[in-house]
């Protein structure tokens, strides 16, 4: 289990679990990024400070400290 903030570019993971209050976490929901659902991080940007993810239903922008509250689990590549 790793967050989303320590996922490395151009990787895949699943979603296992959102820690962020109800509004932000339904509005993920509604983006594409709720509990078992699968995304690539698509880019850093400065310095971290954000992530670029794509989801089933488009692309999310998250500042770090949302990140750093979903908890993923990577995909292995077969």
């Amino acid at each position: 289990m790793t967050t989303l903030s320590e996922l490395k570019t151009g990787e895949k993971a699943k979603i296992v679990s959102v820690f962020l209050p109800p509004q932000t976490t339904e509005r993920l929901r509604i983006l594409g990024m709720s509990r078992g659902k699968e995304i690539v991080l698509l880019k850093r940007t400065f310095f971290s400070r954000t992530y670029l993810v794509s989801t089933s239903d488009g692309r999310v922008g998250l500042r770090k400290k949302t990140a750093e509250k979903i908890v993923l689990e990577g995909l292995n590549e077969n």
